[in-house]
C-alpha cells in the first residue's frame, strides 16, 4: 500500500481541542510493555503474555492484570510495575515521528495566540500517572495541565470516561464544539468516538485496515506529515493538514473555496 499516491490531496480539519492518548500515540512502548508482560509471564503459567500482548494493548495495566491473574490485582504494587517499565525496557521506546512538535505546536499557539492563553490539548491515557510522567520526560513535553491518568477514571478505555472528564476540563465538552483524537488502538478509538471526537488513527501497533476499522476517520503512519498552519481566534479553531495518510473521511479531503476563490 502506497502512503501518498500521487493524486492524494491532503487531509484538513478544524478543531477547538486536541486529546492526546500516550503509549503507541507519542510514545512507541510497545516493545518496552511486551518484556514486562513476557517477565510478568514467567512465574505465572496462567499468564498467557503473547496473547496480552495481542489484545490488551491501550486497556489500564490493572484492568488486564485482574483479569488474567486477580490475586496480583493489587492497585499500589501494580502501580510499582509499571512505574519500573521505563527505568527497566525504556530501551525499547521510541518516540512517535511528529508526536513531540505536534504537541508543542498546540501548545504553542494556546499559550500565544488564543484570548485566555488555555492549553488546549490534553493526555489521556491508560497508565498510571508514574508511567506515563516518565514516558513524558523521556519525550521532553511537560505535563499538561489537564493530565488524565489511569487513577483518575473509574472506567478504562473502551469507555469514554476519559476522553469526556478531558472535554469537560479544557472546556470543550459541548456537542457543537470540535474535537480530536489521536490513539492507536481500538480500544482508545473507540472511547474517543463514545465521546463524540473525531479520531486520527495511528499504525504503530495495529494495521492500517484494523485501525480504519475500529472507527478512524483519519488514518496515517506517524503524525510526522501534521502542520498547524492556521488558527483563528474568533471561531478558536485550529486549521490541521494532514499531507501522508493511508485513508481519510470524504469531508476531510474535500477542497472548500474561500471567498476570493482560492482553495482552502
Amino acid at each position: 500500500m502506497s502512503l501518498k499516491p500521487a493524486n492524494k490531496i491532503p487531509a484538513v480539519f478544524y478543531v477547538n481541542a486536541a486529546l492526546f492518548d500516550c503509549d503507541g500515540t507519542l510514545v512507541n512502548s510497545t516493545g518496552a510493555i511486551s518484556e514486562f508482560w513476557r517477565g510478568f509471564a514467567e512465574t505465572r503459567p496462567h499468564v498467557d503474555a503473547d496473547e496480552i500482548i495481542r489484545t490488551s494493548h491501550g486497556c489500564r495495566t490493572f484492568d488486564v492484570i485482574a483479569k488474567w491473574s486477580p490475586d496480583d490485582a493489587v492497585e499500589k504494587q501494580v502501580t510499582e510495575w509499571e512505574a519500573s517499565i521505563p527505568d527497566s525496557f525504556g530501551q525499547y521506546a521510541k518516540p512517535i515521528p511528529g508526536a513531540v512538535e505536534l504537541v508543542k505546536k498546540f501548545d504553542e499557539i494556546s499559550r500565544t495566540q488564543t484570548d485566555n492563553k488555555h492549553q488546549r490539548w490534553a493526555i489521556i491515557t491508560s497508565g498510571t500517572l508514574p508511567l506515563a510522567s516518565k514516558w513524558l520526560k523521556l519525550l521532553t513535553i511537560e505535563k499538561p495541565d489537564c493530565f488524565i491518568t489511569a487513577e483518575k477514571v473509574t472506567q478504562g478505555k473502551p469507555h469514554p470516561q476519559g476522553y469526556q472528564s478531558a472535554r469537560a476540563n479544557l472546556g470543550y465538552d459541548a456537542p457543537h464544539k470540535k474535537v480530536v483524537v489521536f490513539e492507536d488502538a481500538p480500544a482508545g478509538i473507540k472511547a474517543g468516538k463514545s465521546a463524540g471526537a473525531m479520531i486520527v488513527g495511528i499504525c504503530s501497533t495495529y494495521d492500517p485496515e484494523k485501525v480504519w476499522e475500529s472507527g478512524a476517520d483519519i488514518v496515517v503512519k506517524d503524525l510526522s506529515s501534521f502542520e498547524i498552519d492556521h488558527y483563528n481566534p474568533e471561531t478558536d479553531e485550529f486549521r490541521v493538514v494532514v499531507n501522508e495518510y493511508f485513508y481519510a473521511n470524504e469531508q476531510y479531503t474535500i477542497r472548500r473555496k474561500s471567498l476570493v476563490g482560492v482553495e482552502v
